[in-house]
């Protein structure tokens, strides 16, 4: 290892580890209700519309603090911003173990969005400034994708297995669901002190040369950080990917927000599993979504670098991936025959749902490295609201679309017509994307080959 960091370039790899902890801290938290959802109906009485509103708590307050954590980490640096946020979601987190009511359950559900939102975006900060754009696409996937995935498989399997472990011992005075959650809030703290130790906000503070100044356009260098904000904020193109960006928030909010749910429904149905039994087996399932998401969002990544260097746009990639997660929302409206369909089809949609950080990776490259936090801040904030909305309406959804008396999977209807939907209206909005990285790639060709003429034109 020491040998490894003598070149101190290779940091950049400690960074994307930490980065990936960090973002496993997220996936942990956003999700950790979802696993154990048999018990939150019985201990909360609860039904299903009352879920979508449990989910949705969380991600409306991340979506109000995307753009603040953004901003904070372009001024402070990312290695005095995560860490924080961090440490304080992990108490939140605990705080939630201890809900005795709905209302209680909701408050803490929106006091770990607000402090969540310190990592998504500025793990994108950080990656931006510590990654060229012949690697960006590869480091976002693979923080997102590995990184997410474990947190995911910390929620969906490890959870309601700790909770059935935990129903009589339990810890600190719980039992169940609230005894492993409070075991996960020790390890989401356990990570924010690994972030402390292991981040760095950029190259320069290793003496390495900075990749913002040699990638950001020359406006954006000369103005002050504000008036860069201000030009970025009036590009029309930051509204559309915007909207991109929300047709995949969507996605990523109904599929692992239900398939646990679902996954139990069938294993009750289908195979006459005992609740208990169905949790556990339903949490399986979810972790072929995860299992999808951690092995195949990487390649996603490096094959739209290779792309890249070929003249076709990222948005290209984001376009077909919205298209193809259309398709995989209308297989669920239909009766899946065994465990082995649904497993291939939850591991298909864990890969290509969570390729949106191609959207971080094309931000970056559009815009500028040093305003990355911001850009991705109003970016990540309209696709929160937009995920934050569509999991609250997804219970209602569900409630007015099911067919009574009908399978398992007529319960879900409405819950995946949304997906289909939001998912076709995001692949058409990818048209402009792709129409303006096209002229981009033409415009900086065109420029290329004018700077050769000149320079062969010059007297020797």
């Amino acid at each position: 290892m020491t040998t490894f960091l003598k070149n101190k370039a290779n940091y950049r790899w400690v960074i994307l580890l930490a980065c990936m902890l960090v973002y496993c801290t997220s996936q942990l938290v956003r999700w950790n209700y979802a696993s154990i959802t048999k018990y939150l109906m019985e201990d909360l009485h609860i039904g299903k519309p009352e879920l979508g509103l449990l989910g949705s708590a969380f991600f409306y307050a991340y979506a109000v603090a995307q753009i603040p954590w953004g901003t904070a980490a372009d001024v402070w640096g990312t290695r005095r911003v995560i860490p924080v946020g961090i440490g304080i979601l992990s108490q939140f987190l605990a705080g939630f173990a201890f809900s005795g009511t709905f209302t209680e359950a909701v408050i803490w559900r929106a006091a770990m969005g607000v402090v969540a939102a310190a990592g998504y975006v500025p793990i994108t900060s950080a990656l931006a400034k510590w990654f060229s754009i012949k690697e960006r696409g590869f480091a976002m996937e693979m923080y997102s994708g590995p990184g997410g995935g474990l947190g995911e498989v910390l929620t969906f399997l490890l959870i309601p297995i700790f909770a059935v472990v935990l129903a009589k011992g339990g810890l600190f005075g719980v039992t169940g669901w609230r005894a492993s959650t409070l075991l996960m809030a020790m390890v989401v703290f356990l990570f924010a002190m690994l972030a402390l130790l292991m981040l760095r906000s950029s190259p320069t503070d290793l003496g390495l040369p900075s990749i913002e100044k040699q990638e950001d356009k020359d406006e954006h260098q000369t103005l002050p950080y504000r008036q860069t904000l201000g030009i970025i904020a009036k590009d029309p193109a930051l509204w559309i990917m915007s909207l991109v960006w929300s047709a995949y928030m969507v996605a990523t909010r109904l599929v692992p927000g239900w398939l646990p749910l679902y996954a139990t429904d069938f294993y009750i149905q289908e195979y006459g599993l005992t609740k208990e039994a169905a949790i556990i087996a339903g949490g399986g399932m979810a972790t072929m979504y995860v299992i999808g998401r951690v092995v195949g969002t990487p390649g996603v990544g490096w094959i739209s670098d290779r792309l890249l260097k070929r003249g076709i746009p990222r948005a290209a990639v984001i376009a077909a991936g919205l298209a193809i997660i259309a398709c995989v929302f209308f297989l669920f409206t239909l009766h899946i025959p065994n465990t082995i369909s649904l497993g291939l089809l939850a591991f298909f949609a864990g890969v290509i749902i969570n390729i949106f950080p191609l959207v971080n990776a094309s931000a970056a490259e559009i815009w500028s490295v040093r305003s990355a936090g911001f850009t991705m801040g109003i970016i990540n904030m309209v696709g929160q609201f937009a995920g934050a909305t569509a999991l609250s309406v997804s219970g209602f959804m569900a409630a007015n679309y099911s067919v009574k008396g009908g399978a398992f999977y007529t319960e879900f209807l409405g819950i995946w017509y949304l997906g289909i939907g939001t998912s076709i209206l995001g692949a058409l909005a990818t048209l402009y994307m792709i129409h303006r990285e096209r002229r981009s790639v033409l415009a900086k060709a065109a420029q290329a080959a004018s700077d050769k003429t000149a320079e062969a034109a010059r007297p020797a």
